[in-house]
């Protein structure tokens, strides 16, 4: 996927973007971070007028609720180490997603050189890659898996069978030896991260019994979006036949390489996304990418031709709700502090992860979700020190809520007192 676009506002190592973490002032639909996100997320602000604070930065602007970051020492304004902070920590995302690039987009399939966790080596190696969002997904339960970039475009003569089946299971934590070997024999430490292939509409039907058994899902793009748009929802649904019981994140351009989308595209694209995402056929939808959003890229008459602001607070944000959910030792009451809480829905027949995160020091944990009719009811499971706990909550559409505290099991050890 390529945007020939280079690296700007880049930050100093450690030093994150200013407001990071507080919500836009908005005169319109109040925002939760919800199934939008961005393909690269960008050190840049965007435009205001229709409630939205001019010159916010495009996480306050977006509050988009999921991320996919790239395998790169730094990309769109941002260091590695940056992205991993704001998605992990400073930003309410619900997801994130690590991108690998392949061959084709200058990228390598085994870099013994990369070993450095938070500076990735140029190029970055795939297995490497893997192996690093294994590692920072145990700090970063945010982490829900990794996507290979334009993947056919590589498999099978750049990226083997045998690749593939190495770059799965370092994702799965298995260990890498210095020579980027992985021994497949050794235990899987991240068995739940989920490995994801980029694929476009021409590629739907190019599938094999390797592919099949080695990834977790699709990420998908039209990309002659302007001819191909109004078939959208048909193609998610050869997907799922192609893909049986495969997750699929979609897709949306702002811009690509070989066209400018038009605002009509755009619009048609996320408001059929709700519906998909309603119904459990897509689990998440991307922007490619935040840069092409932002005042440091495109004019102001291009962001009022896109007229976003109007649309999503009408198709997406009016559908969203919030939960703060609290964990306490079911014996002493008090929080338990770095709990993994995962949020998830059962939609299209697959139980679906919304959110995953860590307790914070008053033990609770917050998300954002789809609150339409229908789709508002989630399971919540809560785990530490081999103790876990459920419960189930529903979502209203413009609210927080705060539903009674989960309890866990007396044997946890409450790190707050």
């Amino acid at each position: 996927m390529k945007t020939c676009v280079p690296a700007i506002l880049i930050l100093l190592l450690g030093l994150f973007s200013p407001g990071a973490g507080v919500t836009a002032q908005s005169t319109g639909t109040q925002k939760f971070p919800g199934f939008l996100g961005t393909y690269h997320p960008f050190n840049g602000t965007a435009y205001g007028g229709d409630g939205w604070t001019e010159g916010a930065t495009m996480q306050e602007a977006f509050d988009f609720g999921e991320n996919a970051i790239l395998s790169a020492a730094r990309y769109n304004g941002f260091t590695f180490a940056e992205n991993v902070e704001n998605n992990c920590h400073a930003w309410n995302v619900n997801k994130v997603y690590g991108i690998l690039t392949p061959p084709t987009e200058k990228g390598v399939v085994n870099q013994p050189s990369d070993t450095s966790l938070l500076m990735p080596f140029a190029p970055a190696g795939m297995i490497q890659g893997a192996h690093r969002f294994s590692e920072l997904s145990k700090t970063c339960p945010q982490l829900a898996g990794m996507m290979i970039d334009d993947f056919y475009n590589d498999y099978p003569k750049l990226v083997t069978a045998k690749d593939l089946r190495d770059i799965r299971a370092a994702l799965a934590g298995k260990t890498v030896g210095a020579d980027g070997v992985v021994d497949h024999s050794s235990r899987a430490t991240t068995p739940a991260l989920k490995l994801f292939i980029v694929t476009y509409e021409h590629q739907i039907d190019r599938v094999d019994p390797e592919v099949l058994a080695n990834v977790d899902g699709v990420n998908f793009w039209i990309w002659k979006q302007n001819e191909n748009y109004a078939n959208y929802a048909e193609y998610i649904d050869r997907l799922r036949k192609n893909y049986p019981g495969k997750e699929i994140v979609s897709g949306v351009y702002i811009f690509n390489s070989g066209q400018t989308p038009t605002a009509a595209s755009i619009h048609s694209m996320i408001e059929t996304a709700t519906g998909l995402y309603s119904k459990g056929k897509i689990n998440g939808l991307l922007f490619f990418s935040a840069i092409w959003l932002s005042r440091e890229k495109i004019t102001r008459e291009r962001w009022n031709d896109l007229a976003l602001p109007k649309l999503l607070d009408r198709v997406y944000y009016s559908h969203l709700g919030g939960a703060s959910v609290k964990v306490v030792d079911a014996q002493t009451k008090l929080p338990v502090k770095g709990a993994v809480v995962t949020a998830s829905r059962n939609a299209g027949g697959q139980n679906l992860l919304v959110a995953r995160k860590l307790t914070n020091d008053k033990g609770e944990f917050t998300f954002g979700g789809w609150a339409a009719p229908g789709s508002s009811k989630y399971s919540i499971e809560v785990s530490k020190d081999g103790s876990s706990a459920v419960a189930a909550l529903t979502l209203k559409a413009g609210k927080q809520i705060k539903p009674k505290p989960i309890r866990l099991p007396v044997n946890t050890r409450p790190l707050v007192k």
